[in-house]
């Protein structure tokens, strides 16, 4: 094997050999500024990638410890039956629980403490079949669709009132051949443009590797063509007639004007279709207007869908 370990999730430092399973785009940056050959989580869930001799898994904050058995099965791969697998987690995220949760499916572990972190080390089972995350039924595009929707990606229960409101407004905007969409999520309004004929396929980005895992999975469910690509750039992605985004409002100021005008730059070359939270449309509309554009606005109940075009 030429991978001497894999990590899920980044460790404190690198070692010659090893790769990098990243969860977001700035995982998958920082790997790679340090040489590190990386694959976003949505990549390696999608192919397996070559074995290591070892794999070490850094369990991420936030998503839960219905995230372990995915993470799990994942491991599994990676390891390919034979190579030793390390769970690290602080005291925080209960590594007890963690524990128990994995001998439970089969895992023989050890604990100890290693780098300030609590690890649980052994060997895998025989492979397991990947769980499934949880999932809702939602109308989209005229279409009655199920859609994934876990391990903290917004929101799990139900298509969320902002993106509502935006794929409303965009299913009664002209036909283009693909749109984008900037910051999918679990691809909910990319996949409602192209039920609903709005689009012919789409692009969309996301900072977030587990969410585009979950896109994917949906797109390839409902039959609609999505092409996915991890990072915070708008600008990243091929131009397309129209761009459309659910805007993340809890970036800070100098990332939200960097955004911001990238949206603004993609609408110069087509038309734009972003949805912000009422109390907050002067602020984005400000942003918009400063990068040339006309906009128009269209109420919802608790969100507004402004429309920019150069």
């Amino acid at each position: 094997m030429s991978v001497s370990a894999w990590h899920v999730g980044l460790p404190a430092a690198f070692a010659p050999g090893d790769r990098v399973v990243a969860f977001s785009a700035a995982e998958l940056e920082r790997a790679r500024a340090a040489g590190v050959p990386a694959l976003g989580f949505h990549e390696a869930v999608a192919a397996p990638p070559e074995p290591g001799c070892a794999v070490e898994v850094h369990l991420p904050p936030y998503r839960g410890h219905a995230f372990v058995p995915v993470l799990a099965w994942l491991a599994a791969r990676l390891a390919a039956g034979v190579a030793p697998v390390s769970w690290y987690a602080t005291r925080q995220q209960g590594p007890d629980s963690i524990r128990a949760l994995l001998e439970g499916a089969g895992w023989t572990l050890e604990r100890d403490r290693s780098r300030g972190m609590v690890r649980l080390r052994g060997a895998p089972p025989a492979e397991p079949e990947r769980p499934d995350p949880r999932r809702f039924t939602a109308l989209l595009g005229g279409r009655r669709v199920e859609l994934a929707a876990d391990y903290g990606v917004f929101s799990p229960d139900r298509v969320d009132g902002g993106t509502a409101l935006l794929l409303e407004v965009a299913l009664g905007r002209p036909p283009v051949d693909r749109v984008a969409d900037v910051g999918v999520g679990y691809g909910a309004l990319a996949i409602g443009l192209v039920l609903g004929e709005a689009a012919g396929a789409a692009l969309a980005t996301d900072v977030d590797c587990v969410a585009l895992w979950l896109a994917g999975e949906n797109a390839a469910l409902c039959g609609v063509p999505l092409d996915l690509s991890c990072t915070p750039d708008p600008a990243a992605i091929g131009a397309t007639a129209l761009t459309v985004c659910n805007v993340p409002t809890h970036i800070d100021r100098g990332a939200t004007a960097r955004f911001m005008a990238a949206l603004a730059g993609r609408a110069r070359g087509g038309r734009l279709l972003a949805v912000v939270h009422a109390s907050l449309e002067a602020r984005y509309t400000r942003h918009l207007e400063a990068g040339g554009l006309r906009v128009r606005r269209h109420p919802g109940p608790a969100h507004v869908v402004l429309e920019a075009a150069g």
